[in-house]
């Protein structure tokens, strides 16, 4: 069974928009249907576009705004800083941090070639440990 992916605003908005055209398609959903269903899929921050577009709006002027808000393009800056300033949280496992720091530079570097961003991933997560001997130790490694 096929179950929409929801959407809030902090993903990938180009991946959450292939996922459901890719859906949209499969089921061939009409224009009505698959507006029904987008505005069913967003959430928190991105269920504001709902407010802002009038009850007249098409699926297109939804998924436009979606992109003026949340499109990986405009956001690189926000990412770049996010990834800059993350650190482990006391609680936190570093398989998390891992996960939470290769997500962030796949934002903020959308276009670069893999060698280029592993290396900022790495540096990224060495310095999000904010212990100096765990530091030491993943540099070696």
């Amino acid at each position: 069974m096929l179950k929409l992916q929801r959407y809030d605003g902090t993903d990938r908005l180009d991946t959450f928009l292939r996922k459901f055209h890719s859906m949209s398609q499969y089921l061939q959903w009409n224009e009505e249907d698959a507006m029904y269903h987008l505005c069913g899929c967003l959430e928190g921050a991105a269920d504001q576009v709902l407010w802002d577009i009038g009850p007249s709006a098409m699926m297109a002027d939804v998924i436009k705004l979606l992109q003026t808000r949340f499109s990986t393009e405009l956001q690189v800056e926000r990412f770049k800083v996010e990834l800059c300033v993350r650190r482990h949280r006391l609680d936190e496992m570093l398989q998390n941090l891992y996960r939470d720091i290769s997500r962030l530079v796949s934002l903020a570097y959308p276009s670069v070639d893999a060698t280029l961003t592993n290396h900022v991933g790495k540096e990224s997560f060495i310095n999000a440990l904010n212990d100096g001997p765990l530091q030491i130790e993943v540099m070696k490694g």
